[in-house]
């Protein structure tokens, strides 16, 4: 097997960074696998795991681009805002985004435990909330609207 150097690694990952986003900005989280990154390359799951060893790891690619996007969606004046902002954003088709970003960080912080970068994102939207409205009530409106979240997707 040819090895590739530093610089080639590089560019193969920042295609492949580039090509989860177009099909998790398109698609949305589910369609993000190794089998469908396998497929757009034209090589084996093996090769694509060289790059992300876990589907986890798809999240990387994502980081600094999605945050951004669903951050003017977000009310941070009040404990009360905020939970209505984020459950509107959710519940609104028009921000698919902003779904598929909760899902994201759902499924990998439920699939392998707490996942580094999920959890980071989360307690980053905390401490952003925390500034404007205190610790304690930004720790409860995070457990208000991941718990709402989650018994959303139950789909009662």
């Amino acid at each position: 097997m040819a090895r590739i150097t530093a610089e080639e690694r590089a560019q193969k990952k920042q295609a492949l960074d580039e090509m989860v986003i177009s099909i998790f900005m398109n698609e949305g989280w589910d369609h993000v696998t190794y089998d469908r990154l396998a497929k757009e390359f034209n090589v084996r799951k093996s090769s694509i795991q060289a790059y992300y060893p876990n589907s986890i790891m798809f999240a990387t690619a994502l980081q600094g681009k999605v945050l951004p996007l669903v951050m003017p969606l977000l009310n941070f004046t009040s404990k009360q805002a905020f939970i209505d902002s984020w459950l509107k954003a959710y519940k609104d088709e028009q921000q698919h985004i902003f779904k598929e970003v909760v899902k994201m960080l759902l499924d990998n912080i439920l699939k392998d435990g707490t996942s580094p970068y999920a959890r980071g994102a989360v307690l980053k939207l905390q401490e952003m909330l925390a500034a404007n409205i205190g610790e304690k009530d930004a720790e409860d409106a995070m457990k208000m609207v991941f718990g709402e979240i989650i018994y959303t997707r139950m789909k009662f």
